[in-house]
């Protein structure tokens, strides 16, 4: 970056810190017209572009940035974000993919490509997605069998109910926290039939399941805070 670029982006963020949003997004339209192919001012404008609003450009900075910069990291989680919070899934999905493509070792992006493909009901993918999580996700903070939830997920989703059921069985043994047993409970009634105790209905352990993915992201999500 040039030494006339540097000093803009310099007034953009003393703009930032000063509270003035479009302050600093004037600034950073200045940046841009010296130092146009500069793949974190066009980051950077897009994040705040977002904050402000104008999705459109948002994602127009971002889509610039990886044309100069294929692989960008913040640029692929930023499409992420926004394609997922304006619905869009499929855009959302793809980004991550490219994402989890240029962060093979990222937790945080092999969940979001899982969580996106069950929405997306595209299992094969979403199974890929954990069993990456069960190669490298060891934290040591991590109570709960979360990939190994994602895993029986899929298998309850497809109908496989022995699949789910030795799946099941695995998690309950290093689930720390007891979470899995309504799950395990619940496939076991579809294997062997309902038994004199109550069973968690279907909807319950849907809801249980995406909890824990709920609580996985939010977990490697506060990591990048």
């Amino acid at each position: 970056m040039n030494a006339g670029a540097e000093q803009v982006v310099e007034e953009a963020r003393a703009s930032l810190e000063e509270g003035d949003l479009e302050g600093a997004r004037s600034a950073y339209r200045r940046a841009l017209e010296l130092r146009p192919d500069d793949a974190s001012v066009l980051v950077d404008f897009g994040q705040l572009s977002f904050a402000a609003g104008d999705t459109a450009e948002a994602i127009s900075c971002f889509g610039k940035a990886l044309e100069r910069e294929p692989g960008n990291v913040d640029a692929l989680r930023a499409l992420v974000e926004i394609h997922r919070r304006e619905g869009r899934r499929d855009e959302a999905f793809e980004a991550a993919q490219s994402l989890a493509e240029a962060r093979p070792a990222d937790p945080l992006a092999a969940i979001d490509v899982a969580d996106l493909a069950l929405e997306l009901e595209r299992l094969d993918e979403a199974e890929a997605a954990f069993r990456r999580l069960l190669e490298f996700d060891d934290d040591p903070e991590h109570d709960v069998p979360y990939a190994q939830h994602g895993l029986i997920e899929i298998e309850i989703r497809r109908g496989r109910w022995r699949r789910a059921l030795d799946l099941a069985v695995d998690a309950t043994r290093v689930d720390r926290l007891g979470r899995t047993t309504d799950v395990l409970a619940f496939v076991v009634a579809q294997v062997f039939g309902a038994g004199d105790r109550p069973t968690p209905e279907r909807p319950a352990i849907a809801d249980a399941l995406a909890r824990s993915r709920t609580e996985h992201r939010r977990h490697h999500a506060g990591s990048l805070d």
